[in-house]
């Protein structure tokens, strides 16, 4: 059967606009956002990262996250993420250097004192003891020294992760917010455009009859 050029018209927008959304998401959903992941026990000692690359060039953060298992106040505190730290029973035990290394040789280093930002979550709250800027495709290897015992973390299952900026999420939030009032119109008129032809094929028929 011939297609018509209306309805090829309403073919190619619904697939033009399928493409462009779907395959920014793909790419989306492709990218390295979080390379390291890992449980660290928070004892002092130095913790050994697996190589590992990213396919995005940006900064990255690296955090140590806690899940919220322990008093919401307490756990800020021991992260130092409290905004009335003065009020704190406890201190925060969070004291570390950090060193980045590509192929054994130096990208950047730092210490957990120069970096006090993180997040809340809703299970979680980070806090952020560096960041670094990358490059696709290098690998590279990270070793966090703990100097500050975090043993009163244990039960809130810490973990060590290295994340791209939230910034990047924020952007991709708002392409596809773009992308959605662009692509959404193009395939309702798709559409639109389909079911013209296949009124005007109908009508056709009838009318030869």
């Amino acid at each position: 059967m011939k297609l018509s050029k209306l309805t090829w018209l309403g073919i190619s927008a619904i697939c033009l606009g399928v493409v462009v959304f779907g395959g920014y998401a793909l790419w989306e959903q492709t990218r390295t956002t979080r390379p390291v992941y890992m449980r660290v026990s928070m004892v002092p000692g130095r913790v050994h990262t697996p190589e590992f690359s990213v396919n995005l060039r940006g900064l990255y953060t690296i955090e140590v996250e806690a899940e919220k298992r322990i008093d919401f106040d307490t756990l800020n505190c021991l992260l130092g993420m409290s905004m009335e730290a003065s009020k704190c029973v406890k201190p925060s035990v969070i004291k570390a250097s950090w060193v980045l290394t590509s192929k054994g040789k130096l990208v950047s280093k730092g210490e957990s004192d120069a970096d006090k930002g993180g997040g809340w979550a809703n299970d979680t709250i980070s806090r952020e003891i560096g960041s670094f800027e990358t490059e696709k495709g290098k690998p590279y290897v990270l070793d966090v020294t703990i100097i500050e015992d975090g043993a009163a973390l244990a039960i809130t299952d810490p973990h060590l992760k290295v994340e791209v900026q939230s910034d990047f999420y924020e952007g991709s939030l708002w392409i596809y917010y773009y992308l959605g009032r662009v692509c959404l119109p193009v395939v309702v008129l798709g559409l639109v455009l389909l079911c013209v032809s296949g009124l005007r094929r109908l009508y056709q028929r009838r009318t030869a009859t």
